[in-house]
């Protein structure tokens, strides 16, 4: 298919392209410079016309979920994949997928339809505790986890709890401080060439990053409960180290009915997945977003009972519209607004750099063609954004229209799941990791029977900003 997107005004800020009227062309699902002639042509005079949407932090497959589903708080992963499309997205990432759940989070995320998908591997650290306290065993180690990262279909690695603790005083040898902790994985990112992800809490931004620029803090809002804690976030984001916000909706406190719904990760503490966030914490989250003005900051909502994707107009209001922020936040309402260009690199570019995804976020030639299309007048003013740009006109996944006229059109659009493909091997250390029968190496891989389609990604693990 020959098509040709004519007179939009283009955002791509990976190109320097700030709104400027231009043509583009897409064979056979790129983009291309130029065709002489071709088979359909999308007008999109008086249109924005941005990359598709990256989303870096979608808790669409996390394990517990459905006990939400149950109850009404979550849309189905149908709806999820459809609600997705309509913003003008076209990639979700999973945050928490692990040794144990690998092949459930896989079967969760091939219900999603239209966009593509991925997750991370959360390390549990008590996994490793005896290795990472040996300097020398640090290769081995990064080789380990590159094995996993491969053959549990996963994309990039990262670390909930950077610490290692237990309850039973006997296994006090083995016990890790978050200082400690964070020398040792600065080191093994080093060793393995790779980027870690740390989700974000109030006792990592105080214990600080020895080597910022090999972190990415993940969720960062939830974490901020002082003001001296944001300080600490804009300081590392400053020295170097990448982050998402971790936005959280509004109104705040409990979701609409407070569950105790926990996933045990095999760590210290459980994961909660209806997590209660004070409206302060909350607010230094916008605050964060609005106070830094480096390109280290990407979009994301903090978790999926709080900020699900049906709230992220309003959400992308409070970026581009002070008048839209919530009344009781005025310090917040004063601060400066983001450009059209500074949103699409938090939402498209900069979360593609993050998954490795090099074709995509950009609008240049050669790149993937996820092009997504918004009405969106010139002289639109902010406080209008959020009814152009909160659901897309047109959208276009590797060159096939999927949503036209608001409508989803293609909801069977071929997808994919996209891991990272190493050359590790397996070590004496994955024996010893998977000496328990759901550990076993042989039961780490993704059923067969999900006939999902794989894509591997040979890209490092970096924030490449």
């Amino acid at each position: 298919m020959r098509l040709k997107i004519a007179g939009g005004r283009v955002y791509d800020p990976a190109c320097g392209w700030q709104g400027e009227e231009r043509d583009l062309y897409v064979l056979d699902g790129r983009l291309v410079s130029r065709l002489t002639a071709v088979d359909r042509v999308l007008e999109a005079r008086g249109q924005a016309v941005l990359p598709a949407g990256i989303e870096l932090r979608g808790q669409v497959a996390t394990c517990g979920l459905n006990f939400l589903r149950l109850r009404g708080l979550l849309p189905s992963p149908r709806q999820l994949g459809e609600n997705y499309a309509r913003l003008g997205y076209t990639h979700v990432h999973e945050p928490f997928l692990t040794l144990a759940t690998a092949a459930y989070v896989h079967r969760e995320l091939a219900a999603l339809p239209v966009v593509d998908t991925s997750a991370s591997l959360v390390l549990n650290l008590r996994d490793l505790d005896l290795w990472l306290n040996a300097p020398t065993r640090l290769p081995e180690v990064a080789e380990t986890l590159l094995y996993l990262l491969t053959r549990t279909r996963s994309l990039n690695l990262r670390v909930v709890e950077p610490y290692v603790r237990y309850r039973q005083d006997f296994y006090r040898h083995r016990v890790l401080s978050t200082e400690k902790t964070l020398e040792v994985l600065s080191r093994l990112a080093q060793v393995g060439n790779f980027t870690m992800t740390l989700e974000a809490s109030p006792e990592l931004l105080q214990a600080g990053l020895p080597e910022p620029g090999l972190f990415h803090l993940a969720a960062l809002g939830p974490a901020l409960e002082s003001e001296a804690l944001l300080d600490l976030a804009l300081a590392n984001l400053e020295a170097g180290a990448t982050a998402d916000l971790g936005l959280v909706s509004h109104p705040l406190a409990a979701p609409q009915e407070s569950l105790p719904v926990s996933l045990d990760l095999g760590g210290y503490r459980p994961l909660e997945l209806c997590p209660v966030v004070a409206a302060e914490t909350a607010r230094r989250a916008l605050a964060l977003a609005l106070r830094y003005q480096g390109p280290h900051l990407a979009f994301s909502g903090a978790a999926a009972a709080l900020a699900p994707a049906a709230a992220y107009p309003e959400l992308f209001s409070w970026l581009w519209d002070a008048g839209s922020r919530p009344e009781t936040w005025t310090a917040e309402r004063g601060l400066r607004q983001y450009s059209l260009s500074e949103w699409v690199w938090a939402t498209r570019t900069l979360p593609a750099r993050l998954l490795g995804l090099a074709d995509r976020g950009t609008l240049a030639p050669g790149g993937r063609a996820d092009v997504a299309l918004y009405d969106f007048p010139p002289q639109a003013p902010p406080g209008r954004w959020r009814h152009y740009l909160g659901r897309c006109r047109t959208l276009l996944k590797a060159g096939e229209v999927v949503v036209e006229n608001f409508s989803l059109v293609q909801p069977q659009v071929p997808r994919a799941t996209w891991y990272r493909e190493t050359l590790a091997e397996a070590g004496p250390l994955v024996a010893e990791i998977c000496q328990y029968r759901s550990f076993r190496p042989e039961n780490l891989g993704v059923p067969p029977e999900l006939e999902i389609s794989w894509v591997a990604s040979k890209t490092k693990i970096s924030a490449l900003v």
